[in-house]
């Protein structure tokens, strides 16, 4: 779906987007500051928290990958195969730009 059928099948104005926008990003900014006052007041973060928190990247990563794996293209599934045997010597940024590469790539020839 492009920019224009969003603006014109779902009555979502211009001004509207950049309220959605506006908005989430000042709630990003509270939850972040919230995070920093919560430190603050408890001085140091509890095992358990701590625990939970290291889980979350793995969690986001497999909430965005596992989707479009099962029911993306090929494409996309052979970038995803490809830059999860990458990420194992390459760098993170590398791993990105190769995968964005390979799937834009593929999407230009057609496939």
């Amino acid at each position: 779906m492009n920019g224009e059928a969003l603006l014109s099948d779902a009555g979502w104005s211009t001004g509207s987007i950049w309220l959605v926008i506006l908005i989430g990003g000042a709630l990003t900014y509270l939850t972040r500051f919230g995070g920093h006052i919560l430190i603050s007041l408890l001085g140091t973060i509890p095992p358990r928290a701590s625990a939970a928190l290291d889980a979350v990247p793995a969690a986001v990563m497999t909430a965005i990958v596992a989707p479009v794996l099962v029911s993306g293209d090929w494409p996309e599934r052979v970038a995803i195969i490809v830059c999860a045997i990458l990420s194992l010597r390459l760098p993170l940024i590398a791993v990105v730009v190769i995968g964005t590469a390979m799937v834009a790539g593929a999407r230009a020839l057609g496939s």
